[in-house]
């Protein structure tokens, strides 16, 4: 049927019709007007149908068995007044059963405020029974949320060591608007170690990098790995040569405010983006001066696989660099021979005298020496490339950035360790790289280190030890107090007062 031929006007004509079929007063014929004034609605609009029915077969047949009269179609009477009987005769109660709901379900952890979730006052949800407080059977309540007996939730704190907490409550946003100037690093000194572990303070381990390197391509990483040497736990005494460096070169420590290896450094910077690595160092201020002291966590067992990718690092800076093979044409790689170089610096308004371990250098045609960054990386794909960018070049840019290294060179490999391809990145064109992909920003890392340096620098006591810790997905870093200060500070401490 065509509805838009059908000019009826629901509020004229037909109405006037019907009031004057029930003036007649004939119930008989106020039916059929009421079937015919819901027929020709239905014929006009579906939904002026639907009320229209409803309305002329309860409401209009109530009215005129009630009161059908001559009168009764004009009248306006009140619905909720006195003489309206049927309002009057109508129950209090519903003759119907109150429907009953299912209970809801809801096993999140849900305290966000309101009385939702499963709270101590709350019923379980099956709506009856005792509260959820205390858990039935033998089972016991969750503590800490799996980060063990040093770490609680919310603003409980359990461990006793507990002396003082940093929240990182600025955005990244923030931080990016605050400027924080870098000074230029200096080198003032450097130290070697050979075979035998013994430090020099000159730069007999210093290696050469080799220009063509790239000629190297194709070349098998696994070559010599039965003769490799892995690097021995040291514990303090690397720390202890780093100290000890600063003694024979005399250098002055009145106006310096952190002593500290380039890995702590690193750690710091890199958890204004990385939240998911763990690490802990130790904080000993004397004299005014804090010395930050490398701590190692516990690791998994290597596998073969690890240990063999950990050699393709090792295997690659000898391939880069000069005069790496003995006369018999073999790689004999032995871990813990190191150069490393005493850099002084300035970030924010922080002094900062760090050790920086060095893999190659080279020189300008002037003759200018500039360190070059040796990395070994899985070839690219895909799939691994943002990643590479989000994490791996954040490290490789905060590394190279610390120490002035202006060069990084990377070797990409395959799974089975073949040389793939090499590249050569310079350490200021890597934040442009990620700029437009908006993974991560230098300024914030340097902004968010300010912030963690200059309340340490305000927390610590004179004469007092600490430990520094990140724990993953606390969004906090925390302050415990410590037993001891190691035997290598507290004897650096006591030679320069003497000295």
């Amino acid at each position: 049927m065509d509805f838009s031929e059908q000019d009826v006007d629901l509020f004229g004509e037909e109405l006037e019709k019907d009031k004057e079929e029930n003036s007649q007063g004939s119930s008989s014929s106020s039916a059929s007007s009421s079937s015919s004034s819901s027929s020709s609605n239905g014929s006009a609009a579906d939904s002026s149908s639907a009320s229209g029915s409803a309305s002329s077969s309860d409401a209009e047949e109530e009215d005129d068995a009630e009161g059908g009269g001559a009168g009764s179609g004009p009248e306006e009477r009140d619905l909720f007044g006195p003489d309206n009987e049927a309002y009057c005769k109508a129950s209090a109660s519903s003759p119907f059963p109150v429907p009953t709901l299912p209970p809801i379900r809801n096993p999140g952890n849900q305290n966000r405020g309101g009385n939702f979730g499963r709270g101590r006052w709350q019923h379980n949800d099956r709506g009856f029974g005792p509260p959820l407080l205390p858990r039935p059977g033998s089972y016991h309540q969750r503590q800490n949320y799996g980060y063990g007996s040093k770490f609680s939730h919310g603003n409980g704190r359990n461990d006793e060591r507990f002396v003082s907490e940093m929240k990182f409550s600025k955005s990244e946003e923030t931080l990016s608007r605050k400027c924080v100037a870098f000074q230029e690093p200096c080198e003032l000194a450097c130290y070697s170690r050979v075979e035998s572990g013994e430090a020099f303070f000159d730069d007999r381990s210093l290696r050469l990098f080799k220009r063509y390197i790239c000629e190297e391509v194709g070349a098998d990483l696994n070559a010599g790995f039965e003769s490799f040497v892995p690097k021995k736990d040291l514990d303090c005494q690397g720390f202890g040569d780093l100290l000890a460096c600063i003694r024979n070169k005399k250098i002055p420590l009145q106006n310096i405010h952190f002593v500290t290896f380039r890995n702590n450094l690193n750690k710091i910077l890199a958890t204004a983006y990385i939240r998911n690595e763990p690490w802990e160092m130790g904080v000993h201020k004397r004299n005014g001066v804090v010395y930050l002291d490398v701590h190692k966590l516990a690791e998994r067992p290597q596998s073969d696989l690890d240990r063999r990718r950990c050699y393709w690092g090792y295997a690659f800076e000898n391939l880069a660099t000069e005069d790496s093979q003995t006369a018999d044409g073999l790689q004999h790689i032995d871990a813990n021979v190191e150069y490393c170089s005493v850099i002084k610096t300035k970030l924010g308004a922080h002094r900062i005298l760090m050790g920086s371990e060095m893999d190659c250098c080279d020189n300008t045609n002037d003759g200018k020496k500039f360190y070059v960054e040796l990395k070994t990386s899985r070839e690219l794909d895909y799939h691994t490339e943002e990643r590479f960018e989000r994490e791996k070049l954040l490290k490789i840019w905060i590394q190279s950035f610390l120490a002035g290294v202006p060069y990084i060179v990377i070797g990409f490999r395959d799974d089975s360790g073949r040389l793939l391809r090499t590249e050569r990145l310079r350490t200021k064109d890597i934040t442009q790289r990620v700029k437009m992909k908006n993974y991560w920003q230098g300024g914030v890392c340097l902004a968010f280190a300010d912030e963690v340096l200059c309340w340490l620098y305000g927390t610590v006591k004179e004469n007092e030890d600490y430990i520094l810790q990140f724990v993953p997905h606390s969004n906090r870093l925390e302050l415990l107090q410590a037993s001891s200060c190691p035997d290598v500070i507290s004897s650096h401490v006591e030679q320069l007062i003497a000295s």
